[in-house]
């Protein structure tokens, strides 16, 4: 269910021929055209980079729900030996801020973004706020995220909005992903199980026919196709840095996955 690749083989031409429906696994980033900070980057230089005053979406991993925190208590509580709640931080994007510079997303990736090859540039140039305030924004913004989670995270099954694709990259720690393909019947159970309220009594990988789990580790590099259904757990404390993107080798399950998004009464945020 997962292909392994070197860097080196993911071109257009691979895409044209293959298409783009397989989550891809690579080892080691060498040939993606991938820049990111070398592994002794801490949470405080995350935290220089983007300034101790952003505010952060904050996910309780009881509850899977959201609240607020700055950079520098988020850090506090990160670095706190002793803290009492799990936390994760997963939708923090940086482009825009000091962070930007150090990380560069994959070379297709760059070739296949719609909001690079289509989005008007003057838009996207436009752009000053650093933060993703509805209000301010010249374009969407989810080209680059640093995800922060400690030892003992669970995101519960879902499918990335609108659609979107994802790379990712572990700079530090280690990843448990779940997958579960986007096949008619498994949306359409997916559905079912997110309308149900029940989701925190049932395991959504038991109800299907097939679920892949894959552990990533440190330097690898993973693509996730549109519509992948999926849950993440974190073993170890960890930084991984991605972003995602709508692309023309997916515009059919795009559009899917944005009427699921209708039918599970996604918020739009």
């Amino acid at each position: 269910m997962v292909k392994e690749m070197h860097g080196t083989e993911l071109n257009v031409a691979y895409f044209q021929r293959n298409g783009f429906n397989t989550p891809l696994l690579f080892k080691e980033k060498t040939g993606l055209g991938l820049r990111v900070p070398t592994s002794n980057f801490t949470i405080n230089d995350v935290r220089m980079c983007v300034g101790s005053r952003r505010v952060l979406d904050v996910m309780d991993v009881n509850t899977q729900k959201n609240s607020e925190m700055t950079m520098k208590e988020w850090q506090k509580y990160y670095e706190d030996p002793g803290k009492d709640r799990l936390l994760n931080v997963i939708s923090l994007e940086f482009s825009h801020t000091k962070l930007e510079n150090y990380v560069q997303s994959p070379t297709i990736v760059r070739q296949l973004d719609w909001v690079d090859c289509v989005w008007p540039r003057h838009l996207k140039d436009s752009q000053t706020e650093a933060t993703n305030v509805l209000e301010d924004m010249k374009y969407p913004k989810v080209q680059k995220y640093c995800l922060m989670s400690v030892k003992g995270c669970y995101t519960d099954f879902h499918v990335d909005f609108g659609g979107t694709s994802v790379w990712y990259h572990i700079l530090k720690g280690c990843k448990v992903f779940w997958l579960i393909p986007p096949t008619e019947h498994n949306l359409g159970l997916y559905e079912r199980w997110v309308l149900s309220g029940k989701q925190s009594d049932i395991f959504f990988g038991d109800t299907v026919e097939r679920c892949a789990r894959i552990t990533l580790t440190e330097g690898n590099t993973f693509f996730i196709p549109t519509g992948w259904i999926h849950a993440v757990y974190t073993p170890v404390d960890s930084l991984v840095f991605g972003g995602n993107f709508l692309h023309s080798f997916g515009i059919d399950k795009q559009l899917k996955i944005a009427q699921v998004e209708d039918t599970t009464k996604v918020r739009m945020s």
